[in-house]
């Protein structure tokens, strides 16, 4: 049941606001300040409210913030993390990103559902715990994290300054389902190798593109055997093609051409062992490594599983029907906070990324609910035989 301290035209102007703040991850290349100016936001907010808070530069340009309400009676309960990130994917061809809309209870611009309306969502969480001015058990934190697009370095910085025993959600857009294991990414390059020569006499040289194409057989093929194993909550492993670059102009035989291909990984898998399949499925169709070339992983997010029973249980019994936990087929800042994760959050993976990307603001109620619920069942009480 929602609660009835969100307001949600608070809600909604949180995220619109957050929208507004552009945090466009560089991926690696020179850029603005990224998630601080939306570090600043949150943290100036939370500061509002009492909260201690801490902004911190894990890059140049590049912040965290932590922010803290400690627990009023110290009675030793773990702490609770809300945990979310600043940074978004690009916005090339997006038109108006940043000019948030409110529109049939849908909340639109880039950030929306990916996944600033979590960043929102535990602004509320705030907001509802500051009016009712009840003392908590333990400490609440919240921490919004920089780079999750990319390496995920914001989470990796963090997690020295996280409390070890502490649990941890993760507001990743899941339809609002209860997600305990995500998958990790590996990224390798394949390259083929041909000689260049005019292109009216393709004989006398060898077409790197051509070369490409045969060796794409192989990774389709792997591919298909790929997807006869899965994981219970994950399914299968999966292999894309995403980038091809290769020639010089029409006229000339292709010297080189690369494919970027990315994997997902499994939990119990690693960028190696992922790589050490693929790189024998082409030894095994083109024979070994010459005129073709893997290259290692050169970007890769661990996969987790969470492997804390009490604490889904616990988050179980917050959700509407106590549904039983799904997979999350994306990467996450989960493996790295040094703690057990489980990943729950408003918006769907269909709109994050897209040139139309929004959250139902309905959702975001509901999510706000039930993190209110759960930090009040951790932490709104003392323990028995406590003071």
């Amino acid at each position: 049941m929602d609660d009835p301290g969100i307001e949600e035209n608070r809600l909604a102007r949180t995220l619109m606001e957050l929208i507004a703040v552009p945090s466009v991850n560089p991926f690696g290349e020179p850029g603005g300040p990224c998630e601080v100016a939306a570090a600043d936001y949150l943290a100036g907010r939370l500061a509002s409210l009492g909260w201690r808070t801490e902004i911190t530069e894990y890059a140049p340009g590049r912040a965290n913030v932590l922010a803290t309400l400690p627990g009023a009676r110290g009675d030793g309960r773990p702490p609770v993390v809300l945990a979310g990130h600043l940074d978004t994917v690009g916005v090339e061809a997006y038109d108006q990103p940043f000019r948030a809309r409110l529109a049939d209870r849908r909340i639109h611009g880039r950030g929306a559902c990916d996944m600033k309306a979590a960043i929102a969502c535990y602004v509320e969480v705030a907001e509802v715990l500051a009016e009712r001015g009840l003392p908590l058990a333990g400490d609440l934190i919240i921490a919004g994290v920089g780079d999750e697009e990319y390496r995920q370095e914001g989470a990796k910085a963090a997690r020295a300054d996280l409390p070890g025993d502490a649990v941890v959600i993760i507001g990743e857009p899941t339809e609002l389902r209860i997600c305990t294991a995500s998958k990790g990414l590996a990224v390798y390059t394949l390259t083929t190798t041909g000689q260049a020569t005019h292109g009216s006499v393709p004989g006398s040289g060898r077409n790197a593109i051509l070369d490409m194409a045969e060796a794409l057989r192989a990774v389709t093929g792997h591919a298909q055997d790929l997807a006869k194993t899965a994981h219970p909550l994950l399914g299968p492993p999966v292999l894309n093609v995403g980038v091809i670059r290769g020639g010089t102009q029409a006229n000339v035989v292709p010297p080189r051409c690369d494919v970027e291909i990315s994997r997902r990984l499994l939990p119990g898998e690693t960028p190696e062992s992922a790589r050490d399949l693929l790189d024998a499925a082409l030894t095994a169709h083109l024979g070994p490594a010459g005129d073709w070339e893997l290259s290692p992983a050169w970007w890769s997010v661990d996969p987790y599983e969470n492997p804390d029973a009490e604490f889904l249980a616990d988050l179980r019994r917050c959700v509407a029907g106590s549904p039983a936990p799904v997979g999350f087929p994306a990467s996450s800042d989960a493996p790295y906070f040094g703690a057990p994760a489980i990943i729950y959050g408003p918006g769907s993976l269909d709109q994050a990324h897209s040139l139309d990307e929004w959250v139902d603001l309905d959702q975001m109620i509901t999510a706000t609910s039930v993190y209110l619920e759960f930090i009040t069942a951790r932490l709104g009480s003392p323990a028995p035989g406590t003071p």
